[in-house]
């Protein structure tokens, strides 16, 4: 077979040729240059970044003729036999198929004995983190104490699956994702080396697929010029992703805004007869929300990825929406991607995401009904007017209040309420039917916020909703602690942000002392307990309930009722 993969003719000799990992390179060019070497490595990082590129070009660099040198001369014996990977002193083991004890064992048998060709033993053990328990504890000591003529590298995708105890005892390099420019012009150098003619939205399209991995876009452009010959288009990456195209699924978002739900579905139906899975399309809309939410906030993010005409398009929808409803969209969108994994009709659910979409785009101001805006607008110029009023009073009790030193000195101690008196004025104010609505909501508003904060609900608890104004809602508390723990700002913003959300309006909270309550209720002929604003039950009536209930705990036969009044004998 004469013909090469794409990444295997492409693949780095030399550290100058990795793309995008100069942190790495760097550091290990300068250990070579200053014979700083150790005994293992650990290279970990997503795939196709090149960890075991940089593991084989480590190998020939400490074994080339001209070395250990910076850079491998890739011209000596040594040098093309380890790119051959035909060097028996240089051993690659795949750990993933190569897992067992058993395995490791015999590796462990044969470090000991001398290079016979070159300078050092190299074991590059791929997917390192697949070695079972008795494999790694197999390998700790070797790796902890190995011959000085042998050099460990470790590469692995997931190094928090390997033991602590082995990454401890290794020099630890973490590749990166690379980044999109730089896969892009990856891409072109390959291409314009090759003679081979492209869109630049192909490779823009190609480098998003790869996310970050110049495997996996090597891979991609292989497989697309398979598919056009010497010209790269768009529309063959299109077919061998399974993509839909940015432009059809962005009319289908001018669809959604225009709440034109039919011609989406229909486009929607095309792009999955043309053989666009739903999944795919799914990260498509992603993909194009994330572009739209892009120009939006940094447009100068797309201008440096060379997207200058497909910006063009974007601005075109992106002037209709809002940060907010894109927001709303990618968390649709995001949710059913992930649903997808574990339903049997992705096509259905894909679906209801646009439908839910469509009620993003159709939660518009303008189609408000004009009754709703009238009463929001009541609302808010009854807020307004209430602040107004507020801010008089704390004036003019500012004003009204004595000077530090002219206040009098009382001439005798004087008892203070726990809690001030309620003015007249604001107990006529009381209204029956809002008092009865919220002793009606009382228990639910307990419950929400104890689902909030449960702290505050243990205080709370320990009070009763005694009666309500249009903006207010007075709670007698039994226990002065319990009340001065509920007048704390947090705690009190707490429970009136859930009374005005259950309300639908801007409500307060005041407390006072039950016992200061029921003085000022007396004197003015008001419910002294909300527990107690009903009607109250006769005293016969109430003696028979005790009776009743005296009976059914302890059985008929042995309860005797007595009257009092009756002469005992």
């Amino acid at each position: 077979m004469s013909y090469r993969a794409l990444y295997r003719v492409w693949r780095p000799q030399r550290f100058e040729d990795l793309v995008g990992q100069e942190h790495v390179t760097k550091t290990l060019m300068n250990a070579l240059n200053e014979k700083h070497l150790t005994h293992a490595y650990l290279f970990n990082g997503p795939r196709g970044t090149g960890k075991t590129s940089a593991a084989k070009i480590l190998a020939k660099a400490v074994n080339c003729v001209h070395g250990p040198a910076k850079e491998p001369c890739n011209e000596c014996e040594a040098c093309r036999r380890i790119t051959e990977g035909s060097l028996m002193d240089v051993v690659e083991i795949d750990a993933a198929s190569n897992r067992g004890v058993d395995e490791i064992r015999d590796l462990r048998d044969k470090v000991k004995y001398a290079p016979t060709e070159v300078r050092y033993k190299v074991y590059i053990i791929d997917e390192v983190h697949m070695l079972t328990t008795e494999a790694f504890n197999a390998l700790l000591k070797t790796l902890e104490e190995p011959p000085e003529h042998v050099i460990f590298i470790l590469a692995t995708t997931e190094p928090h699956k390997l033991p602590p105890t082995i990454i401890s005892r290794c020099q630890r390099f973490t590749f990166r994702r690379i980044s999109f420019e730089k896969i892009v012009n990856r891409l072109k150098t390959i291409c314009r080396s090759m003679d081979i003619s492209f869109d630049d939205e192909a490779l823009i399209s190609i480098a998003q697929t790869a996310d970050g991995g110049l495997r996996d876009a090597l891979s991609l452009l292989d497989q697309a010029l398979a598919f056009s010959g010497d010209s790269l288009t768009i529309e063959a990456v299109q077919a061998v992703t399974g993509s839909a195209s940015r432009e059809m699924v962005l009319s289908i978002f001018v669809d959604l805004v225009e709440q034109k739900m039919p011609s989406a579905l229909q486009k929607l139906e095309e792009c999955i007869a043309s053989g666009v899975e739903p999944e795919k399309l799914v990260q498509d809309f992603i993909h194009v929300c994330r572009d739209l939410l892009l120009f939006k906030t940094a447009p100068s993010l797309m201008e440096r990825e060379g997207r200058t005409q497909w910006m063009k398009s974007v601005e075109k929808v992106a002037g209709k929406l809002t940060h907010h409803r894109l927001s709303r969209m990618l968390d649709v969108l995001v949710h059913s991607e992930q649903q997808m994994k574990w339903v049997t009709h992705p096509r259905v659910l894909l679906e209801m995401a646009l439908v839910r979409l469509a009620d993003v785009f159709g939660s518009d101001p303008k189609n408000v009904e004009p009754d709703l805006v009238a009463k929001l607008e009541e609302r808010i110029e009854k807020l307004e007017s209430w602040i107004r009023q507020e801010k008089n009073t704390a004036a003019v009790k500012e004003e009204i209040s004595p000077a530090p030193g002219n206040r009098p000195v009382p001439s005798s101690p004087v008892v203070k309420s726990s809690a001030p008196a309620l003015s007249r004025q604001w107990l006529e104010k009381l209204s029956e039917q809002q008092g009865a609505r919220i002793k009606k909501i009382w228990p639910e508003l307990l419950q929400r916020v104890k689902e909030e904060k449960i702290t505050v609900h243990a205080w709370l608890i320990d009070g009763e909703p005694v009666g309500a104004t249009d903006d207010a809602v007075i709670v007698a508390f039994k226990s002065k602690i319990h009340r001065e723990t509920t007048e704390k700002e947090s705690n009190k913003s707490l429970i009136e942000g859930i009374l005005s959300q259950m309300t639908g309006q801007r409500m307060r909270l005041k407390t006072v002392m039950l016992d200061d309550w029921k003085k000022q209720a007396s004197a003015r002929n008001l419910p002294a307990s909300g527990n107690k604003s009903g009607p109250q039950p006769e005293p016969e009536s109430l003696q028979e309930d005790i009776v009743k209930k005296a009976v059914d705990l302890f059985g008929e036969e042995i309860i005797k009722v007595s009257d009092e009044n009756e002469p005992k004998v």
